[in-house]
C-alpha cells in the first residue's frame, strides 16, 4: 500500500516534465486566443451617444449647424426715386401756378400752362422708370408722341412721353432703372424742342412738379430682409 503511494507523485512529476514545453504552447495559445475575442467583440459594439445628431444619413453634412439657418431678420432702408435719364438741361419747366404761371411753347407760338418737364438728351438716350410701379398704359398720341405711364405706387403715378417707341406693355411690372424707351422727337406740341424726354407726374390725382423726383430728394422708407 505504501509503495503505490508514493508512485503516484512521481508520474505526475514526471508527466509535467515531459510535456512542460507543450503545456507552455497550449496556455500561450489560449491566451492569445481570449485577447483576440476581447479586442473583437470590443470593437463590433456600436457606441450610442449620450445626444445624437438627427440627420439624412445619406448626407454627410446632415445634421450640421449649417442645416439650421438663423432665422432672417429685417431691415428698414430708404430707397430714393432717380433721374429717368441723363439729360442736358431742363427745357420747358414745371408750371405751378405761383412763381411759373406759363411758359412758352415755341412749337404751338403760345403762352401756355405746362404740367410737366422737358428733360434735354440725345436722340436714342435710353428713358429708364425712376422707381419700380406697374405699367398702366403704353401706347400713342399726336400731342405726346408715344408715351409709358407707370403705376409707382403711394399715389404717384408718372408718364413718360416724347419716346421713340416703347420698350414695355400695360400690365408690366417695372423695377427701377429698367428701360421703357428712347428719347426723340415724337411729340408733335413739342417738336421744335428737339430730342427731350416729356415728364409728367401727379400725386393722389394732383398734377406736382417732377423735378424733386428726377433730382433724388423723394424717398421711401420700405422693410428689406438681411
Amino acid at each position: 500500500m505504501n509503495s503505490n503511494t508514493t508512485k503516484q507523485p512521481n508520474k505526475f512529476t514526471r508527466f509535467l516534465r515531459n510535456n512542460a514545453a507543450l503545456l507552455l504552447l497550449i496556455f500561450c495559445v489560449l491566451a492569445i486566443t481570449a485577447v483576440v475575442l476581447a479586442v473583437t467583440l470590443t470593437r463590433d459594439t456600436a457606441v450610442i451617444p449620450d445626444d445624437p445628431v438627427v440627420g439624412n444619413p445619406d448626407d454627410p453634412n446632415s445634421g450640421s449647424p449649417s442645416d439650421n439657418p438663423p432665422t432672417p431678420s429685417t431691415q428698414k432702408i430708404d430707397v430714393y426715386f432717380s433721374s429717368p435719364l441723363d439729360y442736358t438741361d431742363v427745357g420747358l419747366e414745371y408750371t405751378d401756378g405761383e412763381e411759373t404761371l406759363f411758359v412758352w411753347k415755341e412749337t404751338l407760338q403760345e403762352w401756355s400752362t405746362h404740367y410737366g418737364v422737358d428733360l434735354h438728351a440725345a436722340e436714342g438716350t435710353a428713358v429708364k422708370a425712376m422707381y419700380d410701379g406697374t405699367v398702366i398704359k403704353a401706347s400713342s398720341t399726336f400731342g405726346n408722341g408715344y408715351f409709358v405711364t407707370i403705376d409707382h405706387g403711394d399715389g404717384v403715378i408718372a408718364t413718360y412721353a416724347s419716346l421713340k417707341d416703347t420698350e414695355v406693355k400695360a400690365g408690366d411690372a417695372v423695377k427701377k432703372g429698367d428701360v421703357l424707351g428712347y428719347v426723340s422727337t415724337t411729340a408733335e406740341n413739342e417738336f421744335k424742342e428737339g430730342a427731350h424726354l416729356h415728364l409728367e407726374m401727379t400725386l393722389n390725382g394732383e398734377a406736382v412738379d417732377p423735378m424733386p423726383y428726377v433730382k433724388g430728394e423723394v424717398y421711401r422708407t420700405v422693410e428689406v430682409t438681411a
